[in-house]
């Protein structure tokens, strides 16, 4: 897969040829960091909203 390929509108010259590649495995690991931050995020938002009702 290439994510800044030129023909697809990835690089501003048109000229720029083909692009380094990016596996399928790096966007796998980047989706799984990416679902990992939003579940931590709503993991601490609930602790946070359950220890607020506790000690309020």
């Amino acid at each position: 897969m290439d994510l800044f390929d030129a023909e697809l509108g990835g690089r501003d010259e048109p000229e720029a040829g083909d692009g380094g590649g990016c596996s399928w495995v790096t966007v796998v690991i980047i989706g799984i960091f990416v679902l990992l931050a939003v579940l931590m995020h709503a993991l601490f938002g609930w602790a946070r909203d359950l220890l607020s009702a506790v000690f309020s």
